[in-house]
């Protein structure tokens, strides 16, 4: 029995030490891009997005989850992305309140999730995702006209992610309001 708690407590270790390289490949990401270096950004990029896959495998191989929590992968992906537009707001892509839009949603996900574990939410979870392919679409695309492409997707994107978790937890509440059915006696 202790071995096998062992083995759980270092595949959590193993799963959280690729989150948190995901964490420090954000600030090599905003380094490099800050300082002209796109090449290196690229591949910073690409390597954060294999250890986010990564980790997601390994964690279901191992039968794990990381032991900084739930939400350490999560918060990596958040900082990778927030790294990331920061790196292009400072460089005049984007302007400075996509970062308040991106930060406020992933404030929103942190207030509307269970305290244990994040709600599953299809929609945020696409939204995640669309914002690692701008990243990847901004870095290998540098048009002007693809960087308001993507900031009208991203505005369009967080309206329908706030529109269905909204959705969804109006639904919860009916549902926790409504009464219980009474049964009537057939007699």
């Amino acid at each position: 029995m202790d071995e096998a708690r062992t083995n759980k407590r270092l595949g959590a270790f193993i799963v959280s030490t690729v989150i948190a390289v995901r964490v420090a490949s954000a600030a090599l990401f905003l380094y490099a891009f800050i300082n002209d270096l796109k090449t290196w950004a690229i591949c910073i990029f690409l390597f954060a997005c294999f250890t986010d896959a990564f980790d997601g495998h390994l964690a279901r191989r191992l039968g794990v989850s990381p032991s900084l929590g739930t939400y350490f992968d999560a918060t990596a992906d958040f900082l990778l992305i927030l790294a990331a537009f920061s790196a292009f707001v400072m460089k005049g892509l984007y302007p400075f309140w996509t970062l308040l839009l991106i930060g406020a949603m992933f404030l929103q996900f942190i207030l509307t999730s269970g305290l244990e574990r994040p709600l599953y939410d299809p929609v945020g979870k696409y939204y995640g995702v669309f914002l690692f392919a701008a990243v990847g679409i901004t870095l290998v695309f540098p048009e002007s006209v693809v960087y308001n492409g993507v900031l009208v997707s991203i505005i369009g994107f967080t309206v329908v992610s706030v529109a269905s978790r909204s959705v969804f937890f109006l639904r919860r509440w009916r549902k926790a309001r409504l009464p219980a059915p009474r049964h009537r006696d057939n007699k």
